[in-house]
């Protein structure tokens, strides 16, 4: 299996044959330069110490090393003894042109994409990398990076500082919803590129980069990161012979994409420049036509003739001898909007799409696409949410993985089409049902969403948040002169809505009817007055943080925020935080809430020896059981602080102020929860069960979790100082 593997990917990084003729062509589309002092006191100054220092720690952590197996984590830790050393080799390595024998050899790790498994063409090979390779590729990236906003036409958006995927999309979602309102004929055609970054020929690179205007240093630079590169196949964790890359730039390297971009600049340039492909006229642009957008290998044409298709087709074929790009017709397709809606029959040989066309990872339908992707996205929500309600979650850990795992995979999305209206309440019950797992919702919604000091648990407002980021975006780019041809689009549909909130100029054309997504984002305007550009900014963050204050309720009289941080003190397990944070809220199920529901038949307390009403209260404090348990618990109290006085005020509230260090105060409300939760847990059992726990039951738990608190410190701490952070061992003879 090895051998076999390693024979396929040997042949597919064979470097192919080219016509040099045909890439003089394309080479001579290339008008842009870099300017003189950017190469001469950038691009080839010495490297310095601080350069790799720089590039190591905005490196990738936790990431799989390569054939020496050293982690940039290592790096980091030794880079007082090692920096000097390393930055020393890098620089003898730039001088001679050869890296070391095993810093180029990097490990291809198979990633299964889709399809027949028995088939290596579906799957990808991951290049493991050495970091001192990687850091030299990244400080060579870091200068590459500089220069590509002056080589780089604004069409192509991937790895250009200032310029972003977004408005990739942006454009075509703009056009799309222009040609629909106007009856226009347009077609938008995707081209794949099979094996993109591994069919690279890097003899027509190094060309491109001195048509460019890099210099003879820098691409010798370059050309050393190939000398000598080699792979390693690793199937089942058994490894093949070494074999050379003669062609691609390596996926995973941190200067690959950038190369790639210049690799294809000479396509975009030889389509602008071409007479006979016309693309989409842009109103308000002066007469600018719209050709294509492109980010790395993905490459979107936006066509108002067939012929124009059939020429743009041609010339790719052209490119392809020039360079060895392959265009993959059976993952190419073409979509037709505005006049051409409905149209079946396409120029040039591409498949129809008769579905949404998917353009970097955004599903563009004639209409409806807004429901579309977000039903998608919702549903990729709802998978996610199952999977972490099988964890058992505290409401800490649950608004961790709504913040961390859920809103992010939301956020690309939003920059392009707002919520819909329809979708909003699906959303919105999903995060509610996961962060209460499907039972009764104790607290009220809205204060759920307020922060801690508020009494809340700080959730994001799913749909608030996502307006904010769909509705700063927009103002961002009406705030900022036009860079990219989407700026044209967006002025023409959005910039009189939003006049209300910013500056506005009437001197360009405005369109009479809105899209969806602007009309939805113009009526979210007018329902949010209080939004002032000049006042909250442009950044989503303050203009969320801006909407959710106006609607959030009122602070819980009686209560300040340093009670409601203070119970859910740090340290605290978050079991502990959340039956505090409810206690404090009177919102724990006990009978008198849920007989008040009809969910009990009676409001007295399960304890067949009490027979009061059972409240909160009751079940902490008032119950003769919850008593005798505080007796209990006073010996342990004691200990902390001889003077200390437990009152139900204290219980509920926190320690405050009570005299002693801060540790004393931790240590006292830390044993006060565990009581709480003792009580609480053995109150839980005999409902459920009937089995009471007892004193002792309750007594015995508590003891057991300090100890096993007092160990984790011991070996965290060592025992001296462990028993001094815990009283000598609070009687519990473990220290």
């Amino acid at each position: 299996m090895v051998r076999v593997t390693t024979d396929h990917f040997q042949g597919l990084f064979k470097e192919r044959e080219i016509d040099v003729e045909q890439g003089n062509v394309f080479l001579e589309h290339l008008s842009r330069r870099m300017p003189e002092d950017i190469r001469e006191e950038v691009m080839e100054a010495q490297i310095s110490l601080e350069e790799v220092e720089s590039a190591l720690r905005r490196m990738g952590k936790g990431k799989v090393p390569g054939m020496d197996g050293l982690p940039a984590e290592f790096y980091l830790k030794f880079w007082g003894i090692l920096g000097p050393v390393v930055l020393k080799v890098l620089k003898a390595i730039l001088e001679t042109g050869v890296p070391g024998g095993s810093m180029a050899v990097g490990v291809l790790s198979l990633l299964h994409k889709k399809g027949e498994v028995t088939d290596l063409g579906n799957w990808r090979p991951l290049p493991m990398l050495c970091v001192d390779y990687k850091l030299l590729a990244k400080v060579l990236a870091d200068r590459l990076r500089t220069a590509l906003p002056y080589v780089v036409h604004k069409d192509q958006t991937c790895g250009v500082e200032g310029r972003s995927i977004r408005w990739n999309l942006q454009l075509i979602r703009n056009s799309i919803a222009w040609v629909e309102d106007r009856g226009l004929p347009l077609m938008v055609a995707e081209l794949d590129q099979a094996k993109a970054f591994d069919r690279v020929n890097r003899s027509f690179l190094f060309r491109v980069l001195g048509r460019l205007g890099f210099g003879e240093k820098f691409i010798g630079w370059i050309r050393t990161l190939f000398v000598v590169a080699g792979c390693r196949v690793s199937v089942n964790s058994h490894l093949g012979d070494v074999f050379d890359l003669s062609s691609g730039v390596r996926q995973g390297c941190p200067i690959s994409a950038l190369l790639f971009v210049l690799y294809m600049e000479p396509l975009g340039a030889a389509i602008r420049a071409d007479t006979g492909v016309e693309g989409l006229l842009i109103p308000g642009s002066g007469g600018l036509r719209v050709k294509m957008t492109q980010y790395a290998d993905d490459t979107s044409l936006l066509l108002c003739k067939d012929s124009c298709l059939t020429r743009s087709l041609a010339i790719f074929g052209d490119f392809t001898r020039a360079s060895g790009a392959v265009l993959n017709h059976a993952k190419s397709s073409v979509k037709f909007f505005g006049r051409w809606r409905g149209r079946t029959d396409v120029p040039g040989g591409l498949s129809l799409c008769e579905g949404a066309l998917r353009i970097l990872g955004v599903h563009f339908e004639t209409s409806g696409s807004a429901t579309l992707n977000w039903n998608m996205h919702i549903a990729v929500v709802q998978r996610k949410l199952a999977m972490w309600k099988a964890r058992y979650l505290s409401f800490m850990g649950k608004d961790l993985v709504l913040k961390v795992d859920v809103l992010p995979s939301l956020l690309y999305l939003a920059y392009i089409y707002p919520l819909p209206a329809c979708l909003r309440r699906p959303l919105v019950r999903l995060v509610f049902q996961f962060m209460w797992s499907g039972r009764c919702e104790w607290v009220a919604r809205a204060r759920m969403l307020c922060p801690i000091g508020e009494g809340g648990r700080g959730l994001p407002h799913f749909p608030l948040k996502l307006d904010a980021i769909f509705v700063s975006f927009l103002l961002t780019e009406l705030a900022h002169p036009v860079i990219h041809p989407s700026g044209y689009l967006l002025r023409v549909f959005f910039s009189y809505q939003a006049r209300s909130v910013m500056v506005w100029s009437n001197t360009g054309p405005r369109a009479e009817q809105l899209p969806w997504h602007f009309g939805h984002e113009a009526k979210w305007l007018h329902a949010h007055p209080e939004v002032e550009v000049a006042r909250v900014g442009l950044d989503h963050r303050h203009l969320y943080n801006e909407v959710r204050q106006a609607g959030s309720p009122p602070p819980v009289v009686g209560i300040s925020a340093v009670v409601w941080e203070g119970v859910q003190a740090r340290g605290l397990d978050n079991r502990l935080k959340d039956l505090n944070w409810l206690s404090l809220h009177k919102c724990l199920p006990v009978r008198s809430i849920m007989y008040r529901y009809s969910l009990v038949q009676s409001p007295t307390c399960p304890r067949s020896s009490c027979g009061r009403e059972e409240t909160v209260r009751h079940v902490f404090w008032d119950c003769a059981f919850a008593g005798v348990v505080w007796a209990r618990a006073r010996v342990l109290l004691g200990l902390v602080r001889g003077d200390f006085v437990l009152t139900w005020a204290r219980l509920e509230r926190g320690v405050g102020r009570a005299r002693g260090t801060d540790r004393d105060r931790f240590l006292l409300w830390l044993l006060m929860s565990l009581f709480k939760w003792g009580l609480w847990e053995a109150r839980q059992n005999m409902v459920k069960t009937g089995r009471d726990w007892g004193v002792e039951g309750i007594v015995r738990r508590v003891e057991g979790d300090l100890r096993g608190r007092m160990k984790r410190e011991e070996r965290k701490w060592g025992q001296h100082a462990a028993r001094e952070r815990w009283k000598g061992g609070l009687g519990l003879g473990v220290i």
